[in-house]
């Protein structure tokens, strides 16, 4: 990703995303379907060599999703 100053990032984020037969077949057609109704997670890996940023590439994270109907929301916590 590009940051608003222009730092390169790299992200690598595995995850999945799962529910019931219906609710993804909702997903799928492009309903909005309420996060609480599926699993979504991820395991986000950040990697850069822009000095500002590279505290990144020391943090171990978690992550959470929403698919909406034109874009998908990730939330990220740093695991402590």
């Amino acid at each position: 990703m590009k940051t608003h100053d222009d730092a390169l990032i790299y992200v690598y984020n595995r995850g999945l995303r799962r529910g019931s037969k219906k609710v993804m077949e909702r997903l799928a057609s492009g309903d909005e379907v309420d996060p609480s109704e599926y699993y979504f997670r991820t395991t986000p890996i950040f990697e850069t060599g822009t000095p500002e940023y590279t505290w990144l590439n020391g943090l171990v994270t978690i992550a959470t999703g929403e698919r909406r109907l034109r874009e998908v929301i990730i939330t990220v916590y740093e695991v402590t």
